[in-house]
């Protein structure tokens, strides 16, 4: 397809006009990617240096006027005339601007049917975004090629992870996970990921695809002479987690051997595109005996075997990429993205090789409302690097970041926040209101501001376990250690603590002394726990005129934020009343509590982006079988909580949702346990240990249907929470 079709059919999906009013014109030339966007009449001119370029113009017309918008969980195509007499222009700063960590693959990508493809890549492009990680149907390859190496198809695909948790098997981090996959299901994924690629390749967007970094089945070692393996040992420094891949030599003809048929299979598959992620040995992987400059030079000798024009690709994160790595090899075929900012300082420049500037805010794709914008809005003209990268774990959330972030790519100067944040509410909400400038003026203020919180580090609190008689999680001691190795080991993962949201309570293991889920983490707002009040009595007094979907959204998100932060004070309440021994008082409290939980609950039903329901219908679609849906149900599930199985629970709580169904069920059914076992005790009952992790393994299993579409009305349970909110802090804490 022409750059010029392939603009104007995703020009014409975005803003919903006519062809015949669209009219886009590409004149690739040398320098950096540029446009200049009109309106003449009721047409709309685009000329631009590329297709993704003519994308992203239009996307920056339609913004700066006011009359569409394009961005995440809001895009609404043109309504009315087309203002005249403005000409939108814009040349990109840099070359490199690359979406995705690795793990999006995983927290937000992994059950994505063409559709949501085709408005993600149309996404992508108005960002403005020149390359993208993508795992979608790459285990194909493993299959074909260990296959050609002497393992039965049937033990491969034992060994390949479920969709859900795949990403971090192309990181060297877990093998043989669940029940594995099946041939059918890596073909569909195959036949998806070859048509996302082909438009990628059409937009302009370079897919990062993985390159082989020396991952083998079990046993490689024992049916090939000469194939030295390293064992890996489990994830998280050796303490705790699942079982790592073998790590093949990549010193050794063996090595190369595979890669050769790695890298032709990939080519017969999906073709060679130019770049290709390698992360070696990563978060704490064994060199063995070998040497690791000389295994370096074996992975690039491969790659550039394969294709003499590619560049590796490789994240600073986690001591990576040691200094040793890049002193042995050929830094002009090399591109580090540094995934938090700060790798360039703390590493040492990467030994001189190019860099791109990241930002990582968000972990698991949890849902918190987070992000420095300031600091984002001052980086353009004073960056050292030679692109930007957006390297959030999950990108379902946020969507302010992600459009702040893209238009870094056309500034030439800091940006005005405030007079951006004008104009962005303007265009997603279809009309300038001083009420939603209020709310966002207050979020500015509050959950997008920089801060650090005072406790960066929570391991397990031994009060949960005293209070009711309970196991954290099966591993929680292996949990503790492995969070405290982390933390020991390497200051770059200081980054989870310091550059991380909150998590809400309502997701945590009960406990009165509970701050969130995940395991790591800062366990305090940095922020007044009813700093966002404000914000949603102003998007609330709102007329229902600006109910465009973005606003729906963001009402929502501000919504569950505000019972998440205020459910902060209800619990210390609850855990005043136990201090007390005043069970009166626990009852009320705890009443109070549940009900904040299920007013989020009803605020998040209403809206699609925040439904369990959309996520595991999403997964159930690509079975072959009914047991092989449920089985992707499952592990769809298990990702969002216990992340893996009983002897591997380090990661339980990371990717925890605000999300309907989550929330109002598991979330619930967890609290209303806990609760009532510590009314027994404050009555002086008998209590009953419960065991979380077959708490949760018995929820994955039950097999509800917790519906995929959206109900009620977002305004009035917006509002029936806030009431909740106002009760809460009227009460206060003490008795």
């Amino acid at each position: 397809m022409t750059p010029e079709r392939t603009a104007h059919e995703a020009i014409q999906r975005l803003s919903a006009l006519p062809g015949d009013r669209i009219h886009v014109t590409v004149e690739p030339t040398p320098g950096p990617d540029h446009f200049s966007v009109r309106a003449l009449g009721d047409t709309v001119h685009v000329r631009a240096s590329g297709a993704g370029a003519a994308i992203a113009g239009y996307s920056a017309f339609v913004r700066r006027t006011g009359v569409a918008y394009v961005g995440r969980f809001g895009t609404r195509p043109v309504r009315g005339s087309l203002p005249e007499g403005i000409a939108v222009e814009g040349t990109a700063q840099l070359a490199h601007r690359i979406a995705y960590n690795i793990c999006v693959g995983g927290y937000t990508t992994p059950f994505f049917q063409w559709p949501q493809w085709e408005a993600e890549l149309d996404l992508l492009a108005a960002s403005g975004v020149t390359a993208a990680h993508l795992t979608l149907g790459q285990e194909l390859v493993w299959l074909e090629t260990f296959t050609r190496f002497g393992y039965p198809p049937e033990e491969i695909l034992r060994w390949i992870a479920p969709p859900s948790h795949q990403p971090w098997m192309w990181l060297n981090n877990i093998q043989s996970f669940g029940e594995g996959t099946t041939r059918e299901l890596i073909d569909r994924r195959a036949a998806l990921g070859r048509r996302v690629i082909q438009r990628m390749t059409d937009l302009g967007i370079t897919p990062i695809l993985p390159g082989f970094s020396g991952t083998v089945p079990p046993g490689f070692a024992d049916r090939h002479e000469h194939a030295p393996t390293v064992a890996q040992g489990k994830w998280f420094m050796d303490v705790a987690g699942p079982e790592r891949p073998d790590w093949l030599s990549t010193t050794t003809e063996a090595y190369a051997a595979v890669a050769r048929v790695f890298y032709a299979e990939q080519r017969r598959a999906f073709g060679a595109h130019g770049m290709w992620a390698v992360d070696l040995l990563h978060e704490g992987g064994k060199v063995g005996e070998f040497d690791i400059g000389a295994a370096a030079r074996g992975v690039q000798a491969a790659m550039l075997a394969a294709d003499p024009e590619a560049t590796w690709v490789m994240q600073a994160w986690a001591g990576n990429p040691r200094r040793a790595i890049l002193e042995a090899i050929d830094l002009g075929r090399v591109l580090v993205l540094d995934l938090t900012g700060e790798a360039f300082d703390q590493l040492g420049d990467f030994a001189g090789a190019p860099r791109v500037h990241g930002i990582l805010p968000n972990y698991g794709g949890r849902n918190g409302l987070y992000g420095d914008l300031r600091s984002m809005a001052a980086l353009p003209g004073r960056w050292n690097a030679a692109g930007l990268t957006d390297m959030a774990e999950g990108v379902g959330n946020n969507p302010v970041v992600w459009d702040l972030f893209g238009d870094l790519t056309w500034a030439d100067r800091p940006v005005d926040l405030d007079a951006w944040i004008r104009t962005w509410t303007t265009a997603r909400y279809g009309a300038a209101d001083e009420n939603a400038l209020s709310a966002w003026r207050t979020l500015l203020d509050t959950a997008y501001r920089s801060w650090r919180p005072e406790t960066t580090a929570r391991l397990s609190d031994e009060a949960t376990r005293a209070l009711a008689g309970s196991p954290v999680d099966a591993g929680a001691v292996d949990r503790d250690a492995a969070v405290a190795a982390v933390l020991d080991t390497s200051g770059d993962l200081a980054a989870f603590q310091v550059y991380a949201s909150t998590d809400s309570v309502f997701a945590a293991v009960p406990s009165t002394h509970a701050t969130g889920a995940s395991p790591v983490g800062p366990g305090t707002l940095g922020y007044p726990e009813d700093g966002l009040v404000p914000a949603l009595r102003a998007m609330l007094a709102t007329p229902a005129t600006l109910d465009t979907p973005g606003f729906v959204h963001d009402l929502v998100d501000i919504a569950r934020q505000v019972a998440g932060d205020v459910a902060r004070i209800a619990l210390r309440a609850v855990a005043a009343a136990v201090e007390a021994g005043d069970v009166a008082s626990f009852d009320v409290r705890a009443a109070r509590f549940l009900a904040l939980l299920d007013g989020q609950e009803a605020v998040l039903a209403t809206n699609r982006h925040f439904l369990l329901g959309a996520w595991t219908a999403d997964a159930a679609a690509w079975g072959s079988s009914a047991a092989e849906s449920a089985y992707l149900v499952r592990e769809s599930k298990r990702l969002l909580t216990s992340w893996g199985y009983e002897d591997a629970t380090v990661l339980a709580g990371y990717a925890n949702r605000d999300w309907s169904g989550l929330v109002g069920d598991f979330y619930r059914s967890r609290w209303t346990i806990w609760l009532a076992e510590l009314r027994h005790l404050l009555r002086g009952e008998p209590t009953t240990p419960v065991d979380w992790y077959q708490h949760t393994e018995t929820w994955l299993r039950a097999g509800r249907d917790y519906g995929a579409e959206p109900y009620g009305d977002p305004r009035a349970a917006a509002a029936a929470l806030l009431a909740t909110v106002e009760a809460v802090l009227a009460e206060g804490v003490t008795l």
